[in-house]
């Protein structure tokens, strides 16, 4: 992992972190703010349902009351589920933003400071204590009891007690003991670590940009889209007299 970065145990000199910055970029993901209102104006932008509602308002107009009511509890349906959902991911990307925290303990120079996280960069060396937000994704290179609560990324609430020693076959996150993940809690020891991997290129940050993209496609509008076009299908044979 040190080869990998080009770092060691004792860090980075400022120069080196200076232009690997440069070249990385800042430790940052970008800032998410949720609003109630611009996620109701997407699922009221929604083609399907838009066709849908003039599907109900052609109805109604054409003296089928019955079915524009029918066409409007689907309507609404449809509004306050997706909009539940996307609104509940957009909460869940904020909270994952707020997690990281503004300071870290790095070793520049020989000797321990504090930086701004958003300067970290691969090949730093950090410090990891007690109640501090994991700043990057880190190879552990010397540990004191360290654990670590990792249920923002894995879900598991058990604390994953972790070591310097390295893991040579992991299936999934939880297996890598050797590694510390953005956004994670130090809920127990301390360690020292080489960053490896910031901003969007760490865990957190890749799951923080895909709880922020839009959403396939889900069976519920699948099915809302392939009714709106039987609707008007019938419709038009209906006004056509076929």
């Amino acid at each position: 992992m040190l080869a990998a970065v080009a770092g060691s145990t004792t860090g980075l000199s400022t120069i080196q972190a200076q232009e690997r910055l440069t070249t990385c970029g800042p430790n940052a993901v970008r800032t998410h703010r949720v609003s109630a209102g611009s996620v109701l104006v997407r699922q009221l932008r929604n083609a399907v349902l838009l066709l849908l509602a003039g599907t109900a308002i052609l109805a109604f107009f054409l003296g089928d009351a019955t079915e524009a009511a029918i066409i409007g509890v689907i309507l609404l349906a449809s509004v306050g589920l997706s909009f539940a959902n996307e609104y509940r991911a957009e909460r869940a990307t904020a909270k994952l933003h707020s997690e990281v925290q503004h300071y870290a303990l790095v070793c520049r120079d020989g000797r321990f400071a504090k930086h701004s996280v958003t300067h970290l960069v691969p090949g730093d060396v950090i410090r990891l204590t007690l109640g501090e937000v994991v700043p990057a994704d880190v190879r552990l290179v010397r540990v004191n009891g360290l654990e670590c609560n990792e249920s923002i990324l894995s879900g598991e609430s058990a604390p994953a007690e972790k070591s310097a020693l390295p893991v040579a076959d992991a299936q999934g996150l939880s297996d890598y003991t050797d590694l510390a993940f953005m956004g994670t809690v130090v809920t127990a020891g301390e360690a020292d670590a080489v960053v490896y991997a910031t901003g969007a290129r760490a865990q957190f940050g890749r799951l923080a940009a895909g709880l922020g993209e839009r959403h396939p496609e889900t069976d519920f509008q699948r099915g809302l889209r392939e009714f709106s076009y039987l609707l008007r299908l019938k419709r038009f044979r209906r006004v056509h007299g076929r």
